[in-house]
């Protein structure tokens, strides 16, 4: 469709090409996770039936935009989709593989839709394989499948009240000779499915659809109404030679558009207005130009296909009254309330800015009260003001979890990447390969959600290449051929974990500690434990394969895993057992913007230190700190306990008398415990973590900085990356 025929219909489709990409996009995902589920589930009638509806709806939505590529791979997949339900063809791999191969295609358009580009993506190698495999069916005789998703009705019953479209004396007159000359007027009242959100876009859609079968010659209630207002229907008055079922047809490829139902119309009578939620549309829609010219007669006698659209224009009209009687139309029209909305991800990360600049600014207040009070400690005023500061600071609290609940999504929008990931890869290993999901509404930072799939993604790879054993080799070891992978989330405090773990072979941890003795990575008399060998393989370019693959093997997967996650504030560890199989736990901060943090001094700088990490402070004689391999350690209730100098770590000038007592702030994550060398605590502050920049974003130790009280950056510890330190550096 060109942009000229867009213009016609009276309304830009480019205002609603947003709101088509999150819908198709959403029904691209749930067709190709209904295929998965297909695979394993076979002939599900139901589920056929929902992948029909998401090929249908997807269809439709792009007729409507004008993207002929979409509709035409669609098409044909829907077409497939269609014998699948109506029993003429079985599920088979063959059947999955292409249809997966079709959400491939469709993606991969939907992405050249956004950039704004031209469609050029090669599909008809598709289709020509799905019509391969429709020409090869085979009837099944034994199969009943259940009725299509749309009931049909009988689309014209005995009795039915006529609507009023309060036409012209010119528009009817027109109607009338339009049926003396034999072709065909309906009266359809399209009903939304409920919850529908996107009322008047569907109605768009809906006139637009019937520029296949003919011309709306008008609409009730208009595009505004149904934009402001709760109308659960509209109806339509079309002029066409096709039947009322391929109209209805026509209007239920429009997603969205539970009901249809279609009447003869005659143009003489006089019928009452369209009801809505038992309130009457206030605003009606004209055809063309208004009520002067709504259609050519000379054009009925010719034909009714229309080569331009009919453009649908809104005029006013006094609000007709509530049909009496119905006393539960309030409860109609609330329980039919939007109870959700979708924000532009800027406009959420510009509040969540700002809220950090309020935090920030009421810390100076705080600091601003406190200065004020050691000065005038007896000044009414003061208290007053330290007073109101505080009540300010438990609203900033709350304001600031409400923000933060803002940028909360489940975790599962990751994982449902990667059930066809390791179907395909599986395939490729000739493995038998189960994933299993759990957690998936498990919430963090959206920021930690675009970040976090990458990695996932290799050590999911790595699991299936190197974890699970061929199935030959798993008969051999007495396990089932079919091998379990499980990414599962939870949260564990102030953080959320994160566990990829398969029952396959387990690591190597021979192997592994030989290929890194012969790179010169450990020396031949270190003694490292199972724990610190498996950490080995997070160094920059080790791997212990043969072979390099297309799915692992070039050494550069899991040091990108390790520094992903680094950059991210969390951490990785490692528990392996020979013929059991590996778990990787990932451990990760809910949020990157604003934390609770303790502030330490080290020397005359402060560093923050996430409160969510600390686990105590001691105070600690010079005379119980002993070195071990180069790490200063200190016995803490019978374990030990590994310690950094913050002096040390960040290269301060030392101090010019060495006390005899240090203060330890001793941090941890999961299992992992650590001791921060400092020369005193300043108390526990609310900050606002800002970036470095492109340049210093990846230091080490460091997850990012804030500013004081007092207007002073001070630097903020990334705890995991400090730890992460400690486990793989043990060896000196």
């Amino acid at each position: 469709m060109s942009q000229e025929d867009n213009q016609n219909m009276g309304v830009d489709l480019g205002e609603f090409l947003e709101f088509y990409l999150l819908d198709s996009q959403e029904q691209v995902e749930k067709l190709a996770a209904g295929l998965l589920q297909l695979e394993k589930e076979g002939n599900n009638v139901g589920l056929i039936n929902d992948l029909f509806r998401s090929a249908h709806s997807l269809k439709g939505a792009s007729g409507t935009m004008g993207f002929t590529s979409i509709v035409a791979l669609t098409h044909s997949a829907e077409d497939l989709l269609d014998r699948l339900r109506q029993g003429k063809m079985e599920v088979s791999l063959p059947m999955v593989d292409i249809l997966l191969a079709v959400t491939d295609r469709v993606k991969e358009m939907l992405r050249q839709v956004e950039q704004r580009v031209e469609i050029n993506v090669e599909f008809q190698d598709v289709v020509d394989e799905m019509n391969a495999l429709m020409r090869g069916e085979a009837p099944v005789p034994a199969k009943t499948i259940e009725a299509p998703v749309h009931s049909e009705a009988p689309s014209t019953p005995s009795e039915y009240t006529p609507i009023d479209f309060q036409l012209t004396e010119e528009v009817r007159d027109q109607v009338q000779d339009a049926q003396g000359l034999g072709h065909g007027i309906y009266q359809a009242v399209i009903k939304f499915a409920p919850n529908t959100l996107m009322k008047a876009v569907r109605a768009v859609m809906a006139v637009q659809r019937m520029e296949n079968v003919g011309k709306v010659v008008k609409m009730i209630p208009s595009v505004e109404d149904l934009e402001v207002g709760n109308q659960d229907e509209f109806a339509l008055l079309i002029l066409s030679d096709d039947s009322p079922e391929e109209i209805r047809e026509e209007l239920l490829a429009v997603s969205e558009i539970a009901e249809v139902v279609i009447h003869p119309y005659s143009g003489t009578t006089t019928g009452t207005p369209l009801v809505t939620n038992q309130v009457a549309a206030a605003v009606h829609a004209e055809v063309l130009e208004g009520a002067e010219a709504p259609f050519d007669t000379e054009q009925l006698k010719q034909g009714i296909k229309p080569a331009q659209p009919v453009a649908v224009k809104a005029v006013p009209s006094s609000p007709a009254k509530p049909v009496a009687g119905n006393a539960n139309n309030g409860a109609s029209e609330g329980s039919n309330q939007v109870h959700t909305i979708r924000v532009d991800t800027v406009r959420m990360d510009n509040l969540i800015n700002l809220v950090g600049e309020m935090v920030i600014t009421r810390t100076r207040l705080v600091q601003i009260g406190q200065d004020l009070k050691e000065q005038y400690h007896m000044d009414a005023m003061v208290n007053n003001l330290n007073e109101t500061t505080v009540y300010l600071g438990r609203l900033m609290s709350d304001l600031q979890e409400s923000a933060m609940r803002l940028r909360m999504v489940p975790i599962g929008t990751v994982f449902s990447r990667f059930p066809r990931l390791v179907r395909d890869l599986s395939r490729k290993t000739e493995k038998e390969i189960e994933l299993v999901l759990k957690g998936e509404d498990t919430e963090l930072d959206k920021t930690v959600v675009e970040v976090i799939g990458d990695p996932l993604m290799h050590l999911i790879r790595n699991s299936v290449d190197h974890g699970i054993e061929s199935p030959e080799e798993r008969r051999a070891a007495g396990k089932p051929e079919l091998g379990t992978i499980t990414l599962d989330a939870y949260h564990e405090g102030n953080h959320i974990a994160i566990l990829i773990s398969d029952d396959g072979k387990g690591l190597d941890l021979n192997r592994i500690y030989e290929k890194a003795l012969s790179k010169g990575l450990v020396g031949e008399r270190e003694g490292l434990s199972d724990r610190d060998i498996a950490n080995l393989i997070f160094l920059p370019g080790f791997s212990t394969a043969d072979q390099v693959t297309d799915i692992s093997g070039r050494g550069v997967g899991m040091d990108v895993v390790k520094k992903a996650l680094n950059n991210l504030g969390g951490m990785i560890d490692i528990t392996t057992r020979a013929g059991e199989g590996t778990t990787f736990t990932i451990r990760l901060p809910l949020t990157l913007a604003i934390i609770q943090a303790l502030l330490v001094e080290a020397g005359t700088e402060i560093y923050a230190v996430p409160l969510s990490s600390v686990l105590e402070t001691l105070l600690v004689e010079q005379k119980e700190i002993k070195n071990v391999g180069g790490i200063p350690m200190v016995q803490l209730r019978g374990n030990t306990l590994p310690l950094i100098s913050l002096r040390e770590k960040f290269e301060l000038p030392p101090a010019e008398v060495e006390p005899e007592e240090v203060f330890v702030v001793v941090v941890g994550l999961g299992d992992k415990a650590l001791g921060l060398i400092v020369d005193g605590l300043r108390g526990q502050q609310e900050v606002v973590i800002k970036s470095l920049g492109e340049y210093l974003n990846n230091l080490p130790g460091i997850a990012g900085a804030t500013i004081l009280g007092d207007g002073k950056v001070t630097l903020i510890l990334d705890i995991g990356s400090l730890i992460q330190d400690i486990l793989v550096t043990r060896r000196g």
